[in-house]
């Protein structure tokens, strides 16, 4: 025997509400139905309304009709399963729902198409008093003027964003509205810039921009890798950024992201052209410091959603097993181009045309890091030493060599934060060491004047100030 159970209304949209997207998943997941009914302008309106946030996106895509309204507003109205046109960035019929449920009480959608205003809306709360399905649907010619064509999603009861009666909780909302125009600047970033289909995207009347993390300008971009066969399409492509030494000090902070270097490695997966998600190696690698310039671009196409597993929000995805041993396969080769930047670093201590500071060298099957003791300028200390100071200064060298804070240091590093750089105010005392160490070096054998020039502009802190040294000389 079969029996119909059909869910409990009142029980399953508090369900949907706790799915689990953020506020700029929500979002992102409204605009992808804009995307799909080719819009190319989507305006957000975030209002405050003294404690009564509202939420609209407005769109000039192609409407809906009232039973196209109506079916777009049922819970679950397509299959996952159901082939879509390959625009479509929608894929389990969710999405309109279940983001707008996730921030707030109160769904309203108008849409125009073929001279025909249409208006439904869900209220939970009716909803959950009369734990029942029902939706209100009417005409409505309640439309604002600017409103042409395409289709408006008002959130009213927002209640996820702010507690009332707090007094910052419209400084909250406003900083909330700020960080929307980021994602929807890296997330649609190739809609913005026109590399997929050009979309102008607005938020409270300012325009967002596109936010490439890959910095095409002056990244280096590796061969494209391409995966291909019945069922899966994808196309792979490094990119690595340029060191610091390469770019301005604003594009390094900028193209850093807030989170810094270390956390934005990794793999960007794109499906049709729109992020999916943040920055991973897939559990395939760990991020490192050695790899903090490097960022995969992955590109799919929607019709491989359920072998990468893609969840309702969009906002994730698992590599399916072909792909994941093809990335295992490539990695190498895609971050071997920002191991090899890092490692010159090291390598240049090791340098003998260079007199560094430190030197670097192994030490049971580690890293040892000491103060040069053939530095000029050590050894200029040294040779006006008595044995008595000598040997206090062996021991100070000691403390020095072994105390190294390593991972004070590392750390510092990993988050992108500059490291004993010289203050303006110390300038002229750097310039007059600099000319006094050229002296020191070119009383070396075999060290000419512009040779030990060239030595001392290739170490630290000489190096990052050299253009300016070099006037002065």
């Amino acid at each position: 025997m079969l029996k119909e159970v059909s869910p409990n209304a009142s029980s399953l949209v508090m369900s949907m509400r706790s799915i689990g997207y953020s506020f700029n998943n929500a979002i992102a997941d409204i605009i992808d139905n804009s995307i799909t009914a080719d819009a190319d302008q989507i305006n957000i309106e975030c209002n405050w309304n003294g404690e009564e946030p509202t939420i609209e996106i407005v769109d000039n895509g192609n409407g809906m009709d009232k039973e196209e309204l109506i079916e777009a507003m049922r819970p679950g109205t397509k299959s996952p399963l159901s082939e879509r046109s390959l625009e479509d960035l929608g894929r389990f019929g969710l999405g309109l729902k279940t983001a707008s449920f996730s921030q707030c009480k109160r769904l309203v959608v108008k849409t125009y198409k073929d001279s025909s205003f249409n208006q439904a809306i869900w209220d939970l709360d009716n909803v959950q008093r009369l734990n029942k399905w029902f939706l209100e649907v009417e005409d409505t010619e309640d439309i604002n003027e600017e409103f042409k064509k395409g289709t408006v999603v008002r959130w009213e009861k927002v209640d996820t964003l702010s507690q009332k009666n707090k007094e910052d909780a419209e400084e909250n909302f406003n900083s909330v509205v700020s960080d929307l125009r980021k994602h929807i600047g890296i997330t649609f970033h190739r809609y913005i810039n026109g590399d997929q289909r050009k979309i102008i995207f607005k938020v409270n009347g300012i325009e967002c921009k596109a936010f490439d993390p890959f910095f095409s300008e002056k990244s280096t971009p590796l061969p494209i890798e391409k995966i291909s066969n019945p069922i899966i399409n994808c196309e792979i492509r490094g990119f690595t950024l340029p060191s610091k030494n390469k770019c301005s000090d604003f594009e390094w902070d900028y193209y850093a992201g807030k989170e810094g270097y270390l956390f934005n490695q990794g793999f960007y997966l794109y499906r049709n052209g729109r992020l999916i998600s943040l920055p991973t190696w897939f559990g395939i690698e760990k991020k490192t410091p050695k790899r903090k310039l490097c960022r995969v671009r992955i590109d799919i196409d929607n019709k491989s959603d359920l072998f990468w597993q893609l969840d309702v929000k969009k906002s994730s995805a698992v590599p399916p097993p072909l792909v994941r041993r093809r990335l295992k396969k490539i990695l190498n080769a895609l971050v071997s181009p920002a191991e090899r930047n890092f490692n010159d670093k090291a390598k240049r201590l090791t340098n003998r045309e260079i007199i560094p500071v430190w030197q670097r060298a192994k030490k049971n099957d580690g890293i040892y890091y000491s103060v040069n003791r053939n530095h000029p300028l050590i050894q200029e200390l040294i040779s006006k030493m008595n044995n008595s100071s000598f040997d206090i200064f062996q021991k100070v060298l000691f403390l020095v060599d072994n105390g190294l804070p390593s991972e004070g240091i590392y750390a510092d590093f990993s988050d992108d934060k500059y490291i004993n750089e010289i203050e303006k105010s110390e300038l002229d005392y750097l310039i007059k060491l600099a000319s006094e160490m050229i002296n020191l070096i070119s009383q070396k054998d075999n060290f000419d004047f512009e040779r030990a020039k060239l030595s001392l502009r290739s170490s630290e802190p000489f190096k990052s100030n050299w253009e300016i040294i070099e006037s002065k000389l």
